[in-house]
Formats: C-alpha cells, sequence, structure tokens
C-alpha cells in the first residue's frame, strides 16, 4: 500500500463505461493535438518565414507567412475548444490526481488564461499586419511565440506532475501558495522538447499537403512549399528519435521497462515506430518525384497513425505511473444511457459541423481563413 497522501475519488459516479471515456479522451485529444500543432509549429514556420521573406525579399516565404497569417488564429481557436473538452475527459477519469497538481503549481497554472489571450491578440495583430510588410508584425508574433511556448511548458509540468504523486507533500512543504514547478523531474525537458519539435514534424507534413495543393494552381510555390517541409519534416523526425530516447532513459527505469515489456505497451511502441519511419521516407521521397501525390499523402496518413499511437503510448505510460495509486477499473460508474447517447449525438454533430467549417475555410484559401478569423 501507499502512503501519499491521495485526495479521495469524486462521490459522483462515472455517467458511462470507463472504456467510453477513455476512447473519448483519446479521441479528442488527437483532434486537440492536430489544432495545437497546427498553431504551435504553424506560428513558428510563420515566424522563420515572415522575417526571411521581409528581410531578403524571398518571395515565397513572404507568401507562406501571408497565408499562416490567416490561419494561426483559427488554429489557435480550435486549440483552445478541443483542450477544454480533453481537459474534461480528463477530470472524469484522473480528477483527484489533475486537481491536485493543479492547485499545487496553482499560481503559473492560472497564468495560462492572461498567456493564452495575450498570445491569441498577437495571432491576430500578425494576421492583419504581416500582409503590408511593416510594423510590429515579426516582433508581436515573436512574442506570442514565447507565450505559446511557456503555455506548452506550463501543461508539461502539470501533466507530470499529476503522475508524480510522490512528490506532492515535499513541494507542498517548500511552496503552499502554489508557485510551483515540477522540474524536479528528469523527464521534464525531454518530454518539453518532444512535444514542441513534434509539432513542427505535424505541422510539416500539413504543408506538404497544403503544398500539394498549390502544385494545381501556382507549380513553382507548390513544389517549393513541398520540399521545403518534407526536408523540415525529415530533420525533425529524425531528432524526435534522438529525443525520444532521452526521455526513455529520464523515466524511472521500472516504468520504462514495464511499459516496453508489456505486450500492448511494446506493440504500440513498435508500430509507432514503424509508421514514423514510414511517414518520413514517404513524404521525403515523394517531394522528389514528379508526381508526389500518392506518396505525399500516404506520408500523411502515416503522419496521422504515428501521432495517435503516440497518444496511445503516452496514455498507457500514464497508466505506469499512476499503478501503485490509482486504477481506472476501480472508478464507480451508474451508465446514464440517455444521457451518454444525447452526448454521442451532439458530439458527432459537433465534430462534422466542425470539419464542413474547416472545408470550406481551405476551400476558399486565405482570404477565407482571415474572415473566419475576424469572425
Amino acid at each position: 500500500m501507499h502512503t501519499v497522501p491521495i485526495p479521495n475519488v469524486t462521490p459522483v459516479p462515472v455517467p458511462g463505461p470507463v472504456w467510453l471515456f477513455t476512447a473519448l479522451l483519446l479521441v479528442v485529444f488527437l483532434l486537440h493535438l492536430l489544432a495545437m500543432n497546427a498553431a504551435l509549429g504553424g506560428g513558428l514556420w510563420a515566424v522563420w518565414n515572415y522575417v526571411r521573406g521581409r528581410y531578403t525579399g524571398h518571395e515565397y516565404s513572404r507568401q507562406l507567412a501571408g497565408e499562416l497569417a490567416g490561419m494561426l488564429p483559427v488554429f489557435l481557436a480550435f486549440t483552445i475548444t478541443l483542450g477544454v473538452a480533453a481537459l474534461l475527459f480528463v477530470q472524469v477519469l484522473y480528477g483527484n490526481f489533475f486537481y491536485t497538481s493543479s492547485i499545487l503549481i496553482g499560481t503559473p497554472w492560472r497564468a495560462i488564461i492572461l498567456l493564452v489571450m495575450l498570445a491569441y491578440y498577437g495571432y491576430y495583430y500578425f494576421s492583419y499586419k504581416a500582409g503590408k510588410g511593416k510594423g510590429m508584425a515579426g516582433c508581436v508574433l515573436s512574442v506570442s511565440m514565447l507565450l505559446m511556448l511557456s503555455i506548452a511548458f506550463i501543461f508539461v509540468n502539470n501533466m507530470t506532475l499529476m503522475e508524480d504523486p510522490g512528490r506532492w507533500s515535499g513541494m507542498y512543504a517548500a511552496h503552499p501558495d502554489g508557485w510551483n514547478l515540477n522540474l524536479g523531474d528528469h523527464a521534464i525537458w525531454p518530454r518539453y522538447l518532444h512535444m514542441v519539435n513534434g509539432a513542427l514534424i505535424v505541422f510539416s507534413a500539413i504543408l506538404a499537403e497544403f503544398g500539394m495543393r498549390k502544385l494545381k494552381t501556382d507549380e513553382g510555390y507548390g513544389r517549393w512549399l513541398l520540399q521545403r517541409s518534407s526536408v523540415v519534416f525529415a530533420l525533425c523526425t529524425g531528432l524526435q528519435f534522438l529525443l525520444g530516447m532521452w526521455l526513455l532513459l529520464a523515466i524511472p527505469r521500472q516504468i520504462a521497462l514495464d511499459v516496453l515489456t508489456q505486450p500492448l505497451s511494446a506493440s504500440v511502441f513498435g508500430l509507432a515506430l514503424v509508421s514514423a519511419i514510414a511517414a518520413m521516407l514517404l513524404i521525403l521521397l515523394g517531394s522528389m518525384r514528379p508526381q508526389p501525390a500518392a506518396m505525399v499523402h500516404s506520408g500523411f496518413a502515416a503522419t496521422l497513425l504515428t501521432l495517435f499511437l503516440m497518444i496511445c503510448l503516452r496514455f498507457l505510460l500514464r497508466v505506469a505511473y499512476l499503478k501503485p495509486y490509482h486504477s481506472l477499473g476501480a472508478l464507480h460508474t451508474e451508465p446514464q444511457v440517455g444521457v451518454i447517447a444525447m452526448f454521442l449525438v451532439l458530439f458527432v454533430g459537433g465534430l462534422a459541423t466542425v470539419a464542413y467549417m474547416l472545408w470550406l475555410v481551405m476551400r476558399s484559401g486565405p482570404a477565407g481563413a482571415s474572415e473566419a478569423a475576424a469572425d
């Protein structure tokens, strides 16, 4: 038995089977990560290309920065909305752990609201000023990116702290006012860098798909975008393998062994490695072909599969961390069939509506993205 003071689980029963809420968490978190990777990775791409376009006059960089300017506020809006949904499911399954870690780092955790608002305003400012090529657009976007990176760092601290109850008492004794971060965890930095680099990987794959669309209307720009994004995708994927090795070494040895030796988690890990390598080769080699569509589309699909497998592996890693303290099977459930059915109908309808909105925005191009951001 553990001696760590774990808060009691809420007496309110889970209104449905645990497997259903676990599946919803994985699906919603996948959608959140796609939006977050677009908002963070897209912002990093926009900063570099805006600076390059403005100070070197590179035509394609200036064009890409202008197109991303209209998209970034939309990406961030979806990130926030889907992030709230993901956190709700985390609270259902791990509420007593998540609330405790949130209280322990309460001051920086509360600051996220202000940081998100400032980053959001910065994205809007950039979307209105970037096309004019003057003013403080580049500086404002750079500040927004620093804020986004800070938000990501706070989130990593909270998610790792909720998985390590053994640190709670000492942290509270040292700073009961909430001025804490989980910097004593050796896995903090590799997990953070793994996430940031992952945002560049996923958005580079998105840009490769965007380049495929541009090939139909602007051969030169589309080919440049496809080749540039594929090179960044391949380089960042290679770096991701190194960061993953660092992360495995930073995780407590017994937990790492549990994840790597259990049949389910070992299978997920192996499939993620294979799909990541396949995605890298397909997109990189496809970008060199005269007709790249089939390989690039397949590489993008492999990227999405890799992202989902990494989400599943992350969930299994959390289960291994919390194994001495928590079991999902022990949660008290009282299924409410009518409520759950209504929720699922609305959930699927909401996803369909969002997909339709995104389709309209993508079909209308950068101008449509800018109008959507303004709305």
